[in-house]
This record gives structure tokens, sequence and C-alpha cells, in this order.
């Protein structure tokens, strides 16, 4: 019975369900496009794993090209918490047909677990330091990486990443890091309040990665600090359009942008034209 409802539920579920108008197409190829399934491996000594790699790295290359070939997963890296050295991590991203498809995330899900347990089991086979190593856990349940994107009231695009100029209604700003040479030229990416308000449908705002994007765009932009951002001035302006009595497109932008800056909230000095 919400005056304003915010959708953070990462997939669209609620602007789905209210009729707001969406799209969910992805290139196969994107990041976005895939299943995530996380598992970490714990008990590793990291010093015999990294002398063997420095010794003997073709050795190592070609155990991880045969852990490939058997369906492994052979990215990982070094777990982030303190005082867990020894634990390994894995999140690698699983390609499929549909992150909301019930049999295809069955599939995936059982089908990576599968292939944590060859990956383990060759690990502590033939790469020294894993010998009294365990799966210390698996995720729970899939990751989804990407889905459906309200269509709003501006649609971010790829053009839009090509572009210097803030928009008028700048909400947030981004880090473009993962460009390549692109990313030198343009290396900030600017976000307008307009692209979290759908078309249409009033009382709602979207603060996850479900803002009103292209999958280029939205590969880019949707992960938890991005996110982040959104539900900041997705929350300020509702509480806005609550006390001035107002549907939250009707938010006045300039106070919006004035309240985030006071907040903390990084952005350009002056409104762009767009």
């Amino acid at each position: 019975m919400g005056k304003v409802v915010i959708d953070s539920t990462g997939d669209g579920d609620i602007f789905a369900s209210a009729g707001a108008e969406y799209v969910s197409e992805i290139d196969p190829r994107r990041r976005c496009s895939h299943l995530a399934f996380c598992f970490w491996i714990a008990n590793v000594n990291n010093r015999e794993e990294d002398e063997f790699r420095q010794a003997q790295p073709e050795k190592y290359a070609a155990l991880m090209a045969e852990l490939a070939k058997q369906g492994g997963f052979t990215m990982h890296f070094r777990g982030l918490l303190k005082d867990q050295e020894s634990v390994i991590w894995f999140h690698p991203h699983v390609e499929c047909t549909s992150q909301t498809d019930v049999d295809e995330m069955t599939r995936v899900d059982v089908t990576s677990r599968r292939r944590a347990l060859v990956t383990w089991e060759f690990l502590k086979k033939h790469v020294p330091g894993y010998e009294k190593s365990f799966i210390m856990l698996t995720a729970p349940q899939l990751g989804t990486t990407g889905g459906k994107r309200i269509v709003g009231e501006y649609m971010l695009t790829g053009k839009d990443m090509d572009s210097d100029e803030p928009f008028a209604d700048t909400i947030a700003v981004f880090a473009s890091n993962d460009r390549g040479e692109l990313s030198l030229k343009h290396p900030r990416m600017f976000i307008p309040y307009r692209s979290l308000v759908p078309r249409r449908i009033e009382g709602l705002l979207v603060a996850c990665r479900g803002f009103s994007s292209d999958d280029e765009v939205n590969d880019q932009f949707n992960l938890i600090p991005h996110c982040i951002c959104f539900g900041q001035a997705a929350g300020t302006a509702a509480a806005m359009a609550v006390n001035a009595g107002v549907h939250p497109r009707k938010v006045d932008t300039k106070a919006l942008r004035n309240s985030l800056v006071k907040q903390g909230a990084i952005l350009p000095a002056a409104a762009g034209a767009r």
C-alpha cells in the first residue's frame, strides 16, 4: 500500500507484475547472459601452488587445459576475507539459454555442482598444495547476472557510453573500466534519473540491474556498486515524491541532485543539456 514502490528485486519481478513495459534480450556472448555458480575450496597451501606454477609453468598450463577438457573450472583466485588465506574462490559464469526458465536453471545447477567436484578432485590429485584441501562451501543457488530491464523515460544505449556530456538529471557517475581503449577515451558513464522511471506506470521506481538500458550498457553497469547508487537515488526520490504529493516522474531533479550531493554522492557540478 506504499505511495511509491521501488523494485529492487534484480529480476524486475515487481515491474513485470505491475504490467510495465520491459525488454529481456541479451547477446549470448555477454557476461550478463550467464548464470553464476560459486564455490570455495579451503585448506590450500598457497605457497606450494605458487612455487609449482613458477617452477613448472608449462606443466601447470597443461594441467589446466586437461581440467578444462574434463569439464572442470580453471579460473580461480585467492579469497578476499581476512584470515582465510588458504581459501580459493571459484566464481565461474556458465552459459545458458535462459536465466528464468526452471528447466534450464536446474540443468545449470546440477551440471555446475558436478563440475565443481571434478575441479576439486583433479586439483587435489594433480596440483601441489591441494593435497589436504576440501570444498568449503557451494552457493545455495545460482546467481543471475542479467534479465528483464524496464523501458523507462530514457533508455541508455551503447552510444551513451561514448558521450562525455552529463545528463540534466544525472544521479550517478560510474567509472567505465572494462572497455579497453574506449575506457581511456570515455572514462565515465553518466546515469539519468529518467532511466529509473518506467513509462506510463505511476508510483514505481527501479533500483536494481533492471534499470532502463540495452544489454550492452547493462553488461557494464549492473553490478552491486552500481545498484547501491540506484538505490540511494530511488530512495531519495521516493521520499521527495511522497512529501511533495507528486508521482516519481514529477520529482524536481535539481532538488534531487542537490540532496544526493549533500549525502555525499559525487555528481557533475553543472547539469548537462541531455
